[in-house]
């Protein structure tokens, strides 16, 4: 490659690190959730386990499969950041009707911490809603027609070719 050839590309690249919306979202869910992680920090909570109690906590009996689908991630890793919280005594698992599943369910201690960890987790989220203020309900649209792209990059999906 010529230097004329690699000023080309670095022109190229500096256009993409300046305009990544992946890096950009990245950058800034990290961002936030180290706010949310220093917020909870009293709790012993980091905030991925705070959003976990608390959709356990809404969707008593849950299957895995279906808190996998509530929260958009998949069952290992899932799976995975479940382990603490069961291995604390925050929440419990069962079989399901088919017991083929594994279902969770919110301990009295578990119930206990998220009720505790409630007011910390509003302090943080002040902090962020005051950040974006009056434009929070169109970054909540976005951000979920941005999740959508998960769906176009399933095989069969359209617009993607098998």
């Amino acid at each position: 490659m010529d230097n004329k050839d690699i000023e080309k590309l670095k022109g190229i690249c500096g256009k993409v690190a300046e305009s990544c919306m992946g890096m950009r979202v990245r950058r800034a869910a990290r961002v936030v959730a180290n706010h949310y992680d220093k917020h909870l920090k009293p709790t012993g909570l980091k905030g991925t386990q705070f959003t976990l109690l608390n959709t356990i906590f809404m969707n008593p009996a849950a299957t895995i499969g279906q808190l996998s689908d509530i929260l958009g991630l998949d069952r290992t890793t899932l799976n995975r950041n479940l382990k603490p919280l069961e291995g604390k005594g925050l929440i419990r698992s069962g079989s399901g009707k088919d017991p083929r599943t594994r279902t969770l369910q919110m301990t009295k201690e578990g119930t206990k911490l998220l009720q505790s960890a409630l007011p910390l987790w509003l302090e943080a989220q002040t902090g962020v809603m005051e950040i974006v203020d009056n434009r929070i309900k169109r970054l909540m649209d976005d951000l979920g027609e941005l999740e959508k792209l998960g769906n176009l990059s399933q095989p069969g999906q359209a617009g993607i070719e098998n």
